[in-house]
């Protein structure tokens, strides 16, 4: 965990601005909550801090480190930060095992098998490796 800084974040879809000079610190450790109506930008901030979306102005920075600016971003997966999509966003035809698995490219199989693993003992889905998504509760 480190620390967390939006400093002055905007970000509009073609010519809807949705999130408006955002500031916030959020410290190393801390939890936070962003709360508001429906439509408001919640998500879209959380899709910015992951590295999902691009900023159109201000800074994300993690831990001292710059991850997004106009015009460049560090990529998703070298940000580790993680993000629980609201709809679950599994692939309904994979089993657990291969959604937890879906990204991991330029490995052997067993490395990727023990990865595997490792993640879903980490989330508690151990036992769950060959079930499909709509198997499991939420």
């Amino acid at each position: 965990m480190a620390e967390l800084i939006l400093d002055s974040v905007s970000q509009s879809y073609a010519k809807r601005q949705i999130i408006a000079d955002l500031t916030f610190t959020l410290p190393e450790g801390a939890i936070g909550c962003l709360l508001g109506p429906s439509g408001c930008g919640k998500t879209t901030a959380l899709r910015c801090i992951s590295g999902f979306e691009p900023i159109q102005s201000g800074e994300i920075r993690i831990g001292g480190e710059v991850v997004s600016r106009p015009g460049w971003m560090l990529p998703a997966e070298k940000r580790r930060v993680g993000m629980v999509f609201q709809d679950y966003a599994l692939f309904p035809h994979l089993t657990v095992a291969n959604n937890v698995g879906f990204g991991l490219r330029g490995e052997s199989r067993p490395a990727r098998e023990a990865r595997i693993a490792e993640w879903r003992e980490l989330v508690g889905l151990a036992k769950h490796a060959g079930q499909d998504p709509p198997q499991l509760s939420g």
